[in-house]
């Protein structure tokens, strides 16, 4: 069941019996932020917050701020999506920096890409305007504070346990040390069950037995700018 922080407010005092003079809004407020932010912190990657985003290359420019392409918590992945495009592959920005200086640092487009600073760095640099497709996973919003009618931004499994883990701070707040632990304890085992089936494998996902796999990014790069190398 979708709820907003108002029905999290009703559902909590209507359980314990306790009017807004008793449990102010403050109080309910900032128990249920506080349950949101252990829940989304336990994963990056839950399926609510999956997102694709694009954006075009500037000639000669090698570094892009994530910011200015989304509210991205975590990327997965790059495509270049032009005309005889390539997903681009990840390497580490300490090995991007030792191969693309000097001489080997030349435009052309990019096959590779590597995270530092809060940017987005592209090897090669772009010698044309290339259209990139990222797939990411955003950050949770939190909108739903002010406006309490909207719903809250999880997915709605761990909505109700919002209640719970709020009704835990209030009766932790009545000194009703029992209570308090009964809903903090459903709270947990609430969230473990709906992290499980949240995260749980695909059943038609196969299972890959070898990570020896070479993409086409790789093969391509040798045989262009990696071919330049040993001149």
């Amino acid at each position: 069941m979708t709820m907003s922080l108002a029905d999290v407010r009703t559902m909590v005092r209507n359980i314990s019996d306790l009017d807004a003079t008793d449990v102010p809004n403050s109080i309910i407020d900032d128990a249920v932020k506080e349950a949101f932010q252990r829940i989304v912190a336990l994963e990056r990657r839950y399926p609510r917050y999956q997102e694709t985003y694009t954006f075009n290359t500037v000639i000669d420019q090698r570094a892009y701020t994530i910011a200015t392409i989304g509210d991205i918590r975590e990327i997965i992945s790059l495509v270049d999506t032009s005309s005889s495009g390539s997903r681009l592959t990840m390497i580490p920005y300490d090995n991007a920096e030792e191969i693309w200086l000097g001489n080997t640092d030349t435009a052309s487009r990019p096959y590779f890409y590597a995270l530092w600073d809060a940017a987005l760095h592209l090897y090669a640099k772009p010698d044309a305007v290339y259209t990139i497709t990222v797939r990411a996973y955003r950050n949770p919003v939190y909108t739903w504070l002010s406006n309490t009618s909207e719903a809250i931004d999880l997915d709605e499994w761990f909505h109700v346990l919002l209640a719970y883990y709020a009704l835990g701070r209030v009766y932790q707040r009545q000194e009703d040390p029992e209570l308090s632990a009964m809903y903090m304890r459903s709270f947990e085992e609430g969230v473990a069950m709906a992290r499980r089936d949240l995260m749980k494998t695909p059943s038609a996902r196969p299972l890959l037995l070898s990570g020896g796999r070479q993409y086409p990014t790789m093969r391509r790069w040798l045989q262009t700018l990696g071919a330049t190398l040993g001149n």
